[in-house]
């Protein structure tokens, strides 16, 4: 039943945008559900184990650094001015998908994993219709996008959102999403099968092309290459995906490869005034990393915090600080909401991902698809915060998830722990 619940939850990602309340917590669709799998599995382990203590006990917990993350995002809670906001985020951002996460690494098995693809790739397919028939002016906003001037002014410039707040926030759905669903084609065994199910992916490549985000074609394409590496390795398997080592210097040397890419695409773009805008975020970002070296900001708090300390560039404040939702960069995010500890913590949670990846050969499409994947949020995170939204976070410890479990050899996830 767990299982069941969980695969209902991913096929409901996107529904995150429906949002009401219940008892007054602001909540949403995807949170309802993903909530009902978690209480279904205590249920169920309660039962299983007659309401014992052993029913907590022989469970794995996975990658230890993720939980020095969720502290340091507790305690970007305790600093920031405004805790409902910050609790908000806590809540949608880093508890819930933490929980989901140890649900999943303790229900789902190697032999099983492969089913998490299929509500991702229904999802994948639905968003992607959605934002083609938007840019070809079948279909036009939502209810929460109506009104709003930066939808219209999207939409006049011919780029595709989707259901979502932004064009990129469209591509850094899209991309990690492409490649974690891949390993559906495993439950295809003629070929005109899964040559009939590549040409659905034409659907996410055409809506990542509509929203003319360049940090998604950055993404995509690194991660294109970083999924043919590793998959076209299985003849050298033991040189390179039983190496953990080999396997992290691997995508650390993909990621800063792009920073130089992402620096001449910047260049390139003809919406100058736009880069105009994200030089001065990140101006601000590094200036509030020299007033919060340590604690950081708080959750929830940049908007705010740059709007103090741009008081004195009127320009900025009255055509840029509406953008500046976020730093454009995954590690300044990192930083800036959960202080020192937790933007140390975040690369040594990745490196133990990349560790564990290559440590084990097996199913190497899914090892391929992982790998490219986490390279995709990685890469667009270089100009994007790639995690603080409620369907980039899930996707990004969904892919946890998958290394923890890949990674135990041979054995049920409750009989080791990591």
């Amino acid at each position: 039943m767990t299982l069941i619940a969980v695969l209902i939850s991913l096929l409901l990602l996107p529904a995150y945008i429906f949002r009401f309340s219940v008892f007054n917590l602001p909540t949403n669709v995807f949170e309802v559900v993903a909530g009902i799998s978690i209480l279904i599995f205590i249920i169920e382990r309660l039962i299983k184990f007659k309401f014992r203590l052993s029913a907590f006990k022989k469970l794995q917990f996975g990658f230890w650094p993720a939980y020095i993350v969720i502290l340091s995002a507790i305690v970007g809670v305790v600093i920031a001015p405004d805790k409902t906001t910050a609790l908000g985020i806590l809540k949608g951002w880093f508890l819930l998908p933490a929980l989901l996460y140890f649900v999943i690494i303790n229900t789902f098995e190697k032999k099983n994993l492969r089913l998490l693809t299929i509500p991702l790739f229904v999802s994948l397919m639905l968003v992607s219709l959605w934002a083609i028939l938007q840019r070809l002016g079948v279909i036009s906003t939502l209810f929460y996008q109506v009104g709003d001037s930066g939808f219209v002014d999207y939409l006049n410039r011919f780029r595709a959102f989707g259901p979502f707040e932004s064009p990129n926030y469209l591509a850094m759905f899209l991309v990690p999403a492409i490649f974690i669903t891949l390993p559906i084609l495993e439950f295809f065994g003629k070929t005109v099968d899964r040559v009939l199910i590549l040409v659905f992916y034409l659907f996410p490549l055409f809506a990542l092309y509509a929203s003319h985000s360049l940090g998604g074609l950055l993404a995509f394409g690194f991660a294109t290459v970083s999924f043919f590496a590793v998959s076209l390795v299985k003849t050298y398997r033991a040189r390179l995906l039983n190496s953990g080592g080999k396997i992290t210097s691997l995508a650390a040397a993909l990621v800063i490869s792009a920073v130089g890419f992402a620096a001449i695409f910047s260049s390139i773009s003809s919406d100058t005034y736009s880069n105009s805008i994200r030089k001065d975020i990140y101006h601000y970002s590094f200036s509030l990393i020299k007033l919060h070296p340590f604690l950081g900001i708080g959750l929830g708090e940049f908007q705010k915090a740059v709007g103090q300390i741009s008081i004195s560039n009127l320009g900025f404040q009255t055509y840029g600080l509406s953008y500046a939702l976020h730093p454009h960069n995954l590690f300044l995010a990192f930083w800036l909401y959960t202080g020192l500890v937790g933007f140390l913590a975040f690369p040594y949670l990745l490196g133990s991902f990349f560790w564990r990846l290559g440590r084990r050969g097996g199913d190497i499409l899914f090892i391929a698809a992982v790998f490219s994947s986490m390279v995709a949020i990685l890469i667009h995170g270089l100009v994007d915060s790639t995690y603080f939204k409620n369907d980039l976070s899930i996707i990004f410890w969904l892919l946890l998830a998958a290394a923890t479990i890949l990674g135990v050899k041979d054995r049920k996830p409750e009989q080791k722990t990591s």
